[in-house]
């Protein structure tokens, strides 16, 4: 612009010598109006982005997703009873680092959000997740900021309208599940280290405290925080040493910020095996190191993968998908490859180059078991970064196709650095194609090489290709960067709108597994239904099933202020045994139960009173009341003889082929399942569990193929108390020499450890485990014993 034509209004001499009149005060509050109406379009129509999220996530929360899962109802369910407990929990840990869901623990940050909420509004299912809702603006926002405050993208607010159209984060956005807490936590951990980046060294501190909030968020956050943080100490390694001086300030931050994983970790050294070996990670299976290796890879190269991503898959569970759309709008793709093209151009600057390591982290945790989802969640936050870049490009485009002059009137020259780029490019590109074994994933990888070939030589096609006809075409697009944007926003709003009126009206039929291995559906209307059902029938003993959902009994906890008024229990219990049954009892059954009661001859008057229907209109839950029939007992005491005696096989003991003779386990009836059950005590795993049918105590008696010598044992028994007798016999027709011992297991401690008082030469070998705080009938454990 030329300053020196502009006009100048005619000096004032005689101003100089008049009293300058004081500026009249303002207010606060016109302060703050006058700063919004010097506001551009891009920050309105952010507001608007962010309200439309907002209303995307709020609207009809509790009827989509359908279920209220147990991994939602334990959130707040926890902290009402850390309360309960005067902040301490069953191991009487004041203010717990994390909170147990299920057989570990992996609850830490998300239980405390709930605190609050919880002492304002109660339990309630729309403020549990409304919660989780707040917490996700964190990453709507921090989307849309990166690309103001760092990418100066144009289009800045489109970043949050592409991350809310997202399905994946559409679903989780709408839960309490903690994954959603932890990307939103991650967001702003990226933010405002870029801010420490481009915009000053003391946002390190404000990067310290989000990182230590998405690392107690989810438990993969303990692997993907740690490895972000060293991905960008070495990309970045250099700012960080001309900022150590700040950066060190920030040290006691982290530091007070590690301390409540160094507790939990001191009090339970062993979770981290043990979580891996209860989710089922191949790296705790028998296989050799290099099939583990090449599972890993497996793994995270599908993480990556378009094919995941963007095109319907049927590896997540159903309650974790939208029907018929990608965990990424396929149609946002190729927005996301011109996007990915042009920060792989420039790797040289440090947004583009930490941008690209935060996407390729993403898949670090999750490989270690297998892609999910709820795991990868977070990677789409780079994504919708990408995407939003992209569309800026093609907008670009849209806006002026044609090169500048100074691209058409300097001709390009031939370097070796360019072409040994391209060959790079059309070699190990081609090569990732070749590999690929999806269309998606074949077509994505050749548009992203088409693209870096263009971008590595456009200064070519710009000069030979519009040079002849510079002169007869406009030098500037023919619509404004305003109606592109507003094009824009009205497209990603319709987007938006439509996602949610698809999951409120079709969502609830888009999958009809409504069961345990399915959507898990009822929390919401089963609880109101029983106690509809215990207002009109005051003396019923309702017995309500557990097999719907995961965790019934924190849900049920959850949906009612005190303890549930009735018993979380199967009808199977009352098959197996016979157990208290009158005209009071009533049986809530899922229709599997409901169909093997109709069919057992044990009962008899199977009088169905009142049915709750899933939503393709199906019964899902039966109101029932029973009889037994007059040859019950003969049944029960033909089984219980028949479960009384001792099963045979052969366990594997240090090499040898040793007989076996045990307990009726819970196994099944079928031998084989009994024998592969009891060689979980034997197989070094102590993680690995066999347990009783009903007998206490637990009986394994060893028959050694020739006598052994025993100085002592140890068994990994849990929590349980025990009184273990050990039967000594030198051979099979000799008396037992009888040990007795007696221990405590815990937590902490699982396994108990026994000396003989003399070394004892055996031929067979009698162990008994006995519970004496558990009355038989019932479940003994044992994971492993151990001979020496």
């Amino acid at each position: 612009m030329d300053f020196a034509n502009e006009s100048q209004p005619p000096l004032d001499l005689e101003s100089e010598n008049r009293p300058s009149e004081a500026p009249k005060p303002v207010s606060r509050v016109g302060a703050f109006f006058q700063r919004l109406k010097q506001r551009d379009l891009a920050f309105w129509l952010f507001l608007l982005a962010l309200g439309l999220y907002l209303a995307t996530r709020l609207i009809g929360l509790t009827h989509f997703p359908i279920y209220f899962f147990t991994d939602e109802a334990i959130q707040t369910q926890s902290m009402a009873d850390l309360i309960a407990n005067h902040y301490k929990d069953i191991q009487d840990v004041l203010f717990p680092s994390y909170f147990r869901n299920g057989e570990y623990a992996n609850l830490s940050l998300s239980v405390y959000l709930q605190w609050l909420p919880l002492l304002i509004f109660g339990k309630s299912a729309l403020v549990t997740r409304g919660t989780s809702v707040l917490i996700t603006c964190i990453a709507a926002l921090s989307v849309g900021l990166i690309l103001r405050d760092i990418f100066q993208n144009k289009y800045w607010w489109a970043g949050t309208l592409f991350l809310s159209i997202t399905p994946a984060w559409f679903l989780h956005s709408r839960t309490a599940f903690e994954t959603a807490e932890f990307t939103a936590f991650y967001a702003g951990t990226l933010y405002f280290y870029l801010l420490y980046r481009y915009k000053s060294p003391k946002y390190i501190y404000l990067t310290f405290v989000f990182a230590a909030f998405a690392f107690y968020s989810y438990n993969p956050g303990q692997l993907i925080v740690p490895i972000t943080a060293l991905a960008f100490l070495i990309s970045d390694w250099r700012y960080h040493w001309e900022n150590r001086n700040t950066t060190l300030k920030g040290l006691p931050i982290l530091l007070v910020m590690v301390i409540p994983y160094l507790r939990y970790r001191m009090e339970y050294p062993g979770a981290a095996y043990a979580h891996l070996h209860i989710i089922g990670s191949y790296l705790v299976e028998p296989i050799s190191l290099l099939e583990k290796i090449q599972r890993y890879f497996s793994e995270y190269g599908f993480g990556l993968s378009p094919e995941y991503w963007y095109t319907p898959n049927n590896r997540d569970l159903p309650r974790h998908l939208m029907k018929n759309y990608g965990q990424i709008l396929i149609a946002t793709l190729p927005f996301t490859i011109l996007g990915l093209a042009k920060i792989l151009a420039n790797l040289r600057e440090s947004s583009n180059r930490n941008l690209l390591l935060t996407l390729l982290i993403m898949p670090v945790s999750s490989a270690l078991i297998a892609i999910s989802i709820t795991r990868v969640l977070a990677f789409v936050v780079p994504a919708a970064i990408l995407t939003a870049i992209g569309a800026e490009r093609f907008l670009n485009w849209i806006q002026n196709p044609w090169p500048s002059a100074s691209a058409e009137n300097e001709k390009p020259t031939f370097s070796g650095k360019r072409i040994i780029f391209s060959l790079l490019i059309l070699g190990l590109g081609g090569f990732a194609a070749f590999l690929a074994k999806q269309p998606v994933n074949q077509i994505s990888l050749l548009a992203l090489i088409f693209i870096l070939l263009v971008q590595n030589w456009a200064d070519f096609w710009s000069y030979f290709l519009n040079r002849k006809n510079a002169s007869n075409r406009p030098r500037t697009g023919f619509i404004s960067q305003t109606v592109l944007a507003l094009t824009l926003f009205a497209s990603l709003a319709g987007v938006n709108s439509y996602l949610l009126y698809d999951a409120l009206k079709n969502g609830p039929l888009w999958y009809q597994d409504y069961g345990m291995g399915g959507l898990q559906y009822g929390a919401f209307q089963i609880f109101d239904a029983i106690k509809d059902y215990q207002r009109k029938h005051p003396t019923a003993q309702i017995i309500f099933s557990p097999n719907w959902a995961n965790g019934t009994n924190i849900v049920a906890q959850f949906f009612y202020k005190d303890l549930p008024p009735f018993e979380i229990a199967s009808v199977a219990g009352h098959i197996t045994a016979k157990l208290p049954l009158d005209e009071n009892t009533v049986f809530v059954m899922i229709p599997e139960e409901y169909a093997a009661a109709a069919e057992e001859p044990k009962f008899s008057d199977v009088h169905v009173e009142k049915i709750v229907s899933y939503p393709n209109g199906l019964p899902g839950f039966y109101f029932v009341r029973l009889k037994y029939s007059p040859q019950a007992d003969e049944l029960f005491a033909a089984e219980k003889a028949f479960r009384a005696a001792l099963r045979e096989s052969f366990v594997k003991i240090d090499g040898q082929a040793v007989k076996v003779r045990h307990s009726y386990l819970d196994a099944g009836d079928q031998e084989e399942a009994q024998s592969e059950a009891i060689k979980l005590l034997f197989d070094g795993d102590e993680l690995s569990l066999a347990k009783t049918y009903e007998a206490n105590p637990f009986v394994v008696e060893l028959t050694f193929p020739t006598p052994r010598t025993v100085n002592g044992f140890s068994i990994v028994i849990g929590s349980a108390q025990a009184q273990i007798t050990l039967k000594c016999y030198a051979d099979e027709n000799s008396q037992p020499v009888i040990y007795t011992f007696t221990g405590q297991g815990s937590i902490q401690q699982p396994k108990l450890s026994f000396d003989l008082p003399t070394a004892t030469t055996v031929k067979k070998l009698t162990i008994e485990m006995f519970d004496p705080k558990t009355p038989s009938p019932t479940k003994v454990h044992i994971w492993e014993i151990k001979l020496r």
